[in-house]
């Protein structure tokens, strides 16, 4: 298990970003930047859309952002599962994390270039 480095260095996190700049910070929900402190996330909010729309906001959504930061999507539609990971693949970003939360799919998605 790797070590937070964040301002408690004596909390240990198993989270999947722990290789990563970032990690969630489990008091608060948000996440941590070893060199920034909180980050922002970009939230876009595509539940009731479907295939192709989610894909075209995630485009859209990302294109405001800085190279790095971070965009959180959130879609009902069960063909984004296989949408959103392929789009950011080829968009050349990279899919952090995906997960469901009832019929809800959640990504986090960090802008490249």
């Amino acid at each position: 298990m790797n070590k937070n480095t964040n301002a408690d260095e004596s909390r240990s996190c198993s989270c999947p970003f722990c290789d990563e700049p970032i990690c969630p910070d489990p008091t608060d929900g948000q996440y941590s930047c070893k060199n920034d402190g909180k980050l922002k996330i970009h939230q876009v909010d595509c539940i009731g859309l479907y295939c192709p729309v989610p894909v075209m906001r995630a485009k859209e959504e990302i294109d405001l952002l800085e190279e790095g930061n971070l965009m959180e999507l959130v879609a009902d539609d069960p063909a984004s599962k296989e949408d959103i990971p392929r789009w950011a693949k080829r968009a050349g970003h990279q899919l952090l994390t995906m997960r469901q939360d009832g019929e809800e799919f959640h990504y986090l998605i960090q802008k490249g270039h």
